[in-house]
């Protein structure tokens, strides 16, 4: 069996619904999807969050990492999949439900070094770009010769600032006032996970003001679960 776009569209029909889908039926849903086989072109596109699959890149598999890592005991789990705010809706039994707001730390690196490993098999882990970088330091970094070396600082700083511009672009009141979570989801396999405990203090800070009730950063990786708790 394959999944494909064809399954790929009947995942969002489903989660897109009025009713949406139970958690733990969406969890062994995603778990059982990505088991079957995908094409490489579909892989490829994943990688690059394409349309079809950004939603499910961008969204969806952040959710479902948010989930694993919190444990909150939410009953269906709801993606209006249209743009507008907010990404998901968690529905608990008794009627009432809290919206998640997903966002990318850091995404044109990812990108970059995702179009690198569909290019040539192999990436750098981590450039330490910023988002508003110009496209040549992107090129520069991802195609050097020799894979640069970082230091925990560097990393730390690195992602302090990407967190801090998506902190900036998640800070309107009226537009986020009544959205209870936010995920930032990161690369974080690269550090220690020890070392994030670092900068947990001053990320907390920097969220204070935000508008939303809690806010989180998650690892961009199923293979291995876990994040920060920052407010």
């Amino acid at each position: 069996m394959a999944f494909d776009s064809n399954k790929l569209k009947s995942l969002y029909d489903e989660l897109s619904s009025q009713s949406g889908m139970r958690v733990i039926e969406f969890q062994i849903s995603l778990e059982s999807l990505f088991g079957q086989i995908r094409s490489i072109q579909d892989i490829y596109d994943y990688r690059l969050g394409r349309k079809p699959w950004k939603k499910l890149r961008d969204e969806v598999m952040p959710v479902s990492r948010f989930l694993k890592f919190t444990n909150i005991k939410a009953d269906y789990v709801q993606f209006p999949l249209n743009n507008k705010v907010p990404d998901c809706w968690l529905l608990f039994k008794d009627g009432s439900k809290r919206g998640i707001e997903v966002t990318l730390e850091r995404g044109k690196e990812r990108f970059y070094l995702a179009d690198e490993l569909n290019e040539v098999g192999e990436a750098p882990g981590f450039m330490g770009v910023q988002d508003d970088a110009p496209e040549v330091e992107f090129e520069q970094k991802r195609r050097a010769a020799e894979r640069n070396m970082y230091s925990t600082d560097q990393a730390l700083d690195a992602f302090k600032k990407g967190i801090s511009r998506c902190f900036k672009k998640k800070g309107d009141e009226k537009k986020y006032k009544n959205i209870f979570y936010l995920i930032l989801d990161a690369d974080l396999e690269v550090l220690p996970r020890n070392k994030w405990d670092v900068i947990k203090a001053d990320l907390s800070m920097m969220a204070v003001n935000l508008p939303f009730k809690e806010v989180y950063v998650i690892n961009n990786s199923s293979e291995n679960i876990f994040g920060i708790h920052i407010k």
